[in-house]
């Protein structure tokens, strides 16, 4: 019996750590900073306010991921406070239990992972307030605290509208640092390329240098059978 009450007591903590690790979505209407699976409520309120969109993909009872930023980033209060006042939060689960998401939105999570090309979860997407465009991607990040976070939507957000945000100058260095970078990455697959060409030549020269020694290893053979 006292084993029974201990067991009990341990699946009562550990239930109460998962609630307390993120507040519970709403399936229907939708508020800022809070979140919701009613994706068109969400689009609505993000038109009327005018606010980004922050879609999570996850797997809210199975994946390590997920649940990790939920406990550190998305249940504190400086996310909460820090999502009131900027986004339009929109929770898509897919959970191994079924009625942790409503029939109705089980199949559209499906077409929106596809669509979206989601490859594995956690994937945040931010969206403009029109809903429809995709301003940035993120992904989890087990050292991330709210605040930290908070600043990393921040940045995707600002991206799109940079154009706008800096100064002439700034701009320009924006620009020289984009095209730096652009650079880089056509260096690095220019590398790439000669690294696979070369495994290829080093490949050929292997298999002539071995066609070759096991000519003159059939020879051996046939001198020691003699």
């Amino acid at each position: 019996m006292k084993l029974k009450a201990v067991l009990s007591f341990c699946a009562a903590m550990a239930t109460a750590v998962v609630m307390a690790a993120a507040d519970a979505p709403a399936t229907e209407g939708a508020e800022l900073g809070k979140w919701t699976m009613d994706i068109v409520a969400a689009k609505e309120l993000a038109a009327k306010t005018g606010k980004p969109m922050f879609w999570n993909f996850t797997g809210s009872d199975w994946c390590g991921w997920c649940q990790l930023m939920d406990k550190n980033v998305f249940s504190k209060d400086a996310w909460k406070a820090y999502a009131q006042k900027n986004l339009v939060l929109v929770w898509i689960d897919f959970p191994k239990k079924a009625e942790r998401v409503p029939e109705a939105y089980a199949a559209r999570n499906r077409e929106l992972a596809e669509k979206y090309q989601v490859q594995g979860f956690p994937t945040y997407f931010v969206f403009a307030a029109d809903g429809e465009t995709v301003l940035g991607q993120l992904s989890a990040d087990p050292a991330a605290k709210p605040e930290d976070f908070a600043t990393k939507v921040d940045r995707v957000i600002a991206k799109a509208s940079i154009e706008t945000l800096l100064s002439a100058e700034d701009l320009a260095t924006w620009t020289a640092l984009n095209a730096e970078e652009k650079a880089l990455k056509e260096e690095v697959t220019a590398f790439q390329k000669r690294v696979r060409e070369e495994g290829k030549a080093y490949d050929e020269k292997q298999r002539v240098l071995t066609e070759k020694r096991n000519v003159l290893l059939d020879k051996a053979v046939k001198a020691a059978v003699k």
